[in-house]
């Protein structure tokens, strides 16, 4: 889409995270809605219609109902200083968006499996300067994650995701409470050691305000003096790319916080910004192996997650999807072919590439079934969830995509539960 706190929100993700993995939290449903609030089936009638359509199905990961299970497909940014704190210009906004009015009832309500702080979204016509109060300062940052997490924990008893984009450069949504820190470029031939060193400081200070997921580093290798990559990158030779971003995941993920390479195929070799205008790498299938996907298959046995661009590479996808749709970039290459096992997650569904796919319900379950876990920013996150719901009703085999999706998503709440390393020499 852009003074150290106190360590009481670590000590609350790990205690959120065991009581995940101990399986003695309770689950509870959401009460009463407002007036206007967007209706979805309802968990208690769902096992009912499922048996009765399918036979009895295979239990929900995490003991989730469905409707916990499909929400933790999708991760959201609400408006808000604080859980239940909004302005009354930030409280319309949540309930134009989700039918309730604040950041705890929007978790409560729709049982997200993340958030993302941002300040703004400039992408929605309606609001695009109106911020979301979520990054304003470390208190503030640090109460707000923990008021997040206190009520997902209320709700399905697991963590939440709580992610922002930290990369460096022009790319920091959080510009008070974590140490300004250079773009990637200018990163660029660090010692291994020192990089990691110094994304491991960065993830400290991210945990500590209660981050645990961070959409950086940037694994795109820059092939064009143009574009909306440029510096988010470590430069144009994909070997030295590939050491950087090792060393950058290496110390995030030991700092607590976990890493995602972005943006899957590789958004260096295009000048389009894919925020605006449906991009297209236009590769031969060599140049893409031997470049592109070289920092991406490095790191991908260790990272937590990979974020997939609304990027077309017909060289091996002649059907010219976008990859957030495409079954051949995400199961068949990611997946397959890279061996890759981690979340994957989508860049923003509010980019106009991913609104101009279709409905908020088809893009959905276009996602879905190219083989996403995590779905970002969904413009009518009521909408997607109901798609959702029905196909998981109606349709086993996309019920095993939901529920499997949803277990990657459990599995990587899980490392979160890891105890930080410092990294050699740091």
């Amino acid at each position: 889409m852009l003074k150290p706190a106190a360590a009481g929100v670590g000590a609350l993700l790990v205690a959120l995270t065991s009581a995940c993995q101990s399986g003695t939290a309770t689950h509870t449903n959401t009460g009463a809605r407002p007036a206007g609030t967007p209706t979805s089936t309802s968990a208690a009638h769902i096992p009912h219609a499922t048996a009765a359509t399918t036979g009895t199905p295979a239990p929900n990961p995490g003991g989730l109902s469905d409707a916990q299970t499909v929400g933790a497909l999708f991760m959201v940014y609400v408006y808000g200083s604080g859980a239940h704190n909004a302005t009354p210009a930030q409280r319309a906004a949540n309930i134009a968006l989700y039918g309730v009015a604040t950041p705890a009832e929007v978790v409560s309500r729709w049982h997200p499996g993340g958030v993302i702080l941002i300040d703004h979204n400039n992408l929605d016509e309606q609001r695009p300067a109106l911020s979301t109060g979520n990054v304003d300062g470390p208190t503030q940052i640090t109460a707000l994650t923990a008021g997040l997490q206190h009520a997902a924990l209320a709700d399905t008893g697991m963590p939440l995701l709580i992610a922002t984009d930290q990369e460096g450069g022009r790319v920091q949504r959080i510009t008070n409470g974590v140490t300004p820190r250079p773009a990637q470029r200018d990163l660029a031939g660090t010692s291994p050691a020192a990089l990691a060193c110094s994304y491991f400081g960065l993830g400290r200070q991210l945990r500590a305000l209660g981050v645990n997921q961070d959409f950086a580093p940037d694994a795109d290798v820059v092939t064009t003096s143009t574009g909306v990559i440029g510096d988010r990158s470590f430069g144009p030779d994909p070997l030295l790319d590939a050491t950087d971003v090792q060393a950058a995941v290496t110390g995030l993920q030991d700092a607590g916080v976990l890493a995602t390479l972005k943006h899957w195929p590789g958004h260096g070799s295009t000048s389009t910004d894919s925020h605006a205008q449906f991009a297209v790498i236009y590769e031969s299938a060599l140049t893409w192996r031997t470049h592109d996907r070289v920092p991406f298959a490095q790191s991908a046995p260790i990272a937590a997650g990979i974020m997939v661009g609304h990027l077309a590479l017909p060289a091996l996808d002649p059907s010219g999807q976008a990859a957030t749709f495409s079954p051949t970039l995400v199961r068949d290459l990611l997946r397959g072919q890279l061996g890759y096992s981690g979340l994957i997650i989508t860049d923003s569904l509010w980019m106009e590439p991913a609104r101009a796919a279709g409905s908020p319900g088809q893009v959905a379950l276009l996602a879905l079934n190219a083989g996403d876990d995590i779905q970002l920013e969904p413009p009518s996150l009521p909408d997607s969830v109901k798609a959702l719901e029905a196909a998981m009703l109606t349709d086993p085999a996309q019920r095993a995509r939901i529920q499997a999706a949803a277990g990657r998503v459990l599995k990587a709440k899980e490392k979160l539960n890891r105890p930080t390393i410092s990294p050699p020499g740091c």
